[in-house]
């Protein structure tokens, strides 16, 4: 798995951008928490939008999702983001992406799983204080 992380430094709706490709391991979830928790601007109460548009999201079961989760349950909870958007265009990363929004907490997560960058942003302005 393949992963860009953007800090928006004030320049959006969004603090943190993160763009996911390949196919999702639990390796490159661990790996991209350790970028994002070892940057000093990382910190509780951020609000990250999660481009899934080049994930391979093909063949994963229920259970692998949930394996996936491990990582991003621990960060969370040393570090809740204030809202998170993900943008998953296509049917089959849709139902994987709600599945893992699913195995985070759902709604009391304050994920929402969003098939376009442009739902997902309005969102996270919606979000702003």
């Amino acid at each position: 798995m393949e992963f860009e992380v953007q800090f928006q430094d004030g320049d959006g709706p969004a603090d943190v951008e993160v763009a996911l490709a390949g196919v999702p391991t639990a390796e490159g979830f661990q790996l991209l928490n350790e970028r994002l928790t070892s940057d000093p601007r990382f910190r509780t109460g951020l609000r990250v939008l999660v481009d899934c548009s080049e994930l391979d999201t093909s063949g994963l079961s229920e259970g692998e999702v949930q394996s996936l989760t491990e990582h991003m349950v621990e960060r969370d909870w040393n570090y809740p983001p204030s809202a998170v958007a993900l943008i998953a265009p296509d049917e089959e990363t849709f139902s994987a992406v709600r599945t893992y929004r699913a195995h985070m907490g759902g709604s009391k997560s304050n994920r929402h799983v969003f098939s376009s960058r442009a739902e997902a942003v309005a969102w996270l302005e919606d979000q702003l204080p």
